[in-house]
């Protein structure tokens, strides 16, 4: 099997297991919204939990969104390659985060780049 196939399998996966997941939540949090507490602590309880869920909601569609994004550039045929500089993504890299779309050098550089933002 190819690196590229196994790391295919690895992305399909787990988008699987994620979509199961976010299925859960949007299931909590339904959930909340049909209870009615029955105590004013309760209810803050339920509001906390519901932040936290649809939190969770978000960050579990943006990995889906960006195992996507991965998906389709392996059948364009341009996955591994930095979207930023066009190198080539270390294989080792693309283990550890298949779904990654830059080199170490290009994050690093978008991360400064971030920090910089936030701090202005």
């Amino acid at each position: 099997m190819q690196p590229i196939d196994a790391l295919r399998r690895r992305l399909r996966d787990r988008r699987r297991k994620l979509l199961r997941l976010v299925t859960n939540t949007e299931d909590e949090i339904l959930a909340l919204d049909t209870n009615v507490p029955a105590e004013l602590e309760e209810e803050a309880q339920d509001a906390r939990l519901a932040t936290v869920l649809v939190w969770l909601d978000d960050r579990i569609t943006a990995e889906i969104e960006a195992i996507d994004h991965a998906l389709t550039r392996i059948e364009r045929g341009d996955y591994g390659i930095c979207e930023d500089c066009d190198d080539p993504i270390p294989l080792e890299r693309l283990h550890i985060l298949p779904a990654v779309t830059t080199c170490v050098h290009c994050a690093a550089a978008r991360e400064a780049a971030a920090r910089m933002r936030a701090a202005s």
